[in-house]
């Protein structure tokens, strides 16, 4: 009888391991789901396979962190535009400048700041014509030389002058420009604070309306932070926010109801304590979660989908029970879920992939 000999190459060593891995994964198939909604597996089992535990735990207050963005409310901010197409000639600050209401910013050269020029001068002297005539008139009327429809004829093209004059005077000053024909326009600050953008330079030429420095006043700041759908659920206007690293604060004053671009939803915190933010920044703050009845509180690994529905591996003497549940929420280090669990149930917090890749997916 011939002898066969057990070689101790490493492939030989490999080929072994792989054997004894497809029978610890072949062991389930004798321990099909005892009941519905079970998954029997032996305690050998679940070692084999690297399942580990996690108790379940009432939910309680939280605090998760996320990425905010430091601005200024838009009720602070002025922009500040071109009032018509033409050469920026004097750039006379700089971002970062702190400016006060009615500082010059700019002069800008342009045609049609002198055309409002040339018109706000002739309709002067129509007025100035006008009332010249009107006094003239007066006078002879006044001493019976002239009728008096002429007077009322002189009053009529006195105020007709006066109107296209402050019509003209208004159209000059949205224009930025002086009473001088000399086409230029001096952009001035609307309002004081410091400059947070300026986006032109000496020697460029600008279309009308274009944006040209941004103003932000120094005051009340925010901090916008996109959230998930889940995270944004479990806050609630007036919920606290802290940046530890800048010792700042606020608390939660709205909350968009509808996603963005980027299918999160904007959280609008103001701040209550601004610490050391500045405007612009991009901070990391952290969001305080309240309690909620009747949510649990488990790892992240141990929600899996059966079926197309959440659900978690509750460990008991058979094996492990499936228990559909509702995701609540999603912090850094665990998932909020609604169900029936109760303080104390252990789930599979390990090992989900190859329980069900074992045994199969059975439905709840």
């Amino acid at each position: 009888m011939s002898q066969v000999f057990l070689s101790r190459t490493p492939l030989a060593c490999a080929l072994s391991a792989s054997l004894l891995s497809l029978a610890l994964l072949a062991m389930p198939v004798a321990a099909q789901a005892a009941a519905p909604g079970v998954i029997a597996m032996s305690l050998d089992q679940q070692t084999a396979l690297g399942v580990r535990l996690a108790v379940v735990a009432a939910a309680t207050a939280a605090q998760i962190d996320l990425p905010a963005r430091v601005t200024v409310p838009p009720s602070q901010q002025a922009v500040v535009s071109a009032p018509a197409a033409g050469l920026l000639t004097k750039l006379l600050v700089n971002p970062g400048d702190m400016v006060k209401s009615g500082q010059p910013l700019a002069e800008l050269s342009s045609p049609q700041i002198a055309q409002l020029q040339r018109e706000r001068s002739e309709a002067q002297s129509r007025y100035d014509l006008a009332q010249r005539q009107l006094q003239r008139d007066t006078t002879l009327v006044n001493e019976g030389i002239a009728p008096s429809a002429r007077l009322d004829t002189a009053r009529a093209q006195s105020r007709e002058a006066q109107a296209m004059l402050a019509e003209r005077n208004l159209a000059l000053k949205l224009a930025s420009g002086g009473a001088a024909l000399n086409g230029v326009a001096v952009l001035r600050a609307p309002i004081s604070g410091v400059i947070t953008e300026a986006t032109a330079l000496p020697g460029q030429r600008v279309d009308m309306a274009a944006p040209l420095f941004r103003i932000a006043q120094q005051g009340q700041l925010w901090l916008e932070i996109d959230a998930s759908p889940q995270q944004a659920a479990m806050l609630q206007p007036g919920a606290e926010v802290t940046v530890p690293a800048l010792q700042a604060r606020g608390v939660v004053q709205a909350k968009a109801t509808a996603l963005n671009a980027g299918q999160s939803v904007l959280i609008r915190v103001r701040v209550t304590q601004p610490g050391n933010l500045q405007a612009g920044g991009v901070v990391q703050a952290r969001l305080s979660l309240p309690a909620q009845a009747g949510v649990w509180r488990v790892p992240p690994a141990a929600v899996t989908q059966i079926n197309a529905q959440d659900a978690v591996l509750v460990s008991d003497q058979a094996g492990f029970r499936i228990v559909p549940v509702t995701v609540a929420g999603r912090l850094n280090d665990a998932v909020m879920v609604s169900g029936p669990l109760k303080a104390g149930d252990k789930v599979a917090a390990t090992g989900v992939v190859a329980i069900k890749a074992a045994a199969g997916e059975v439905a709840p």
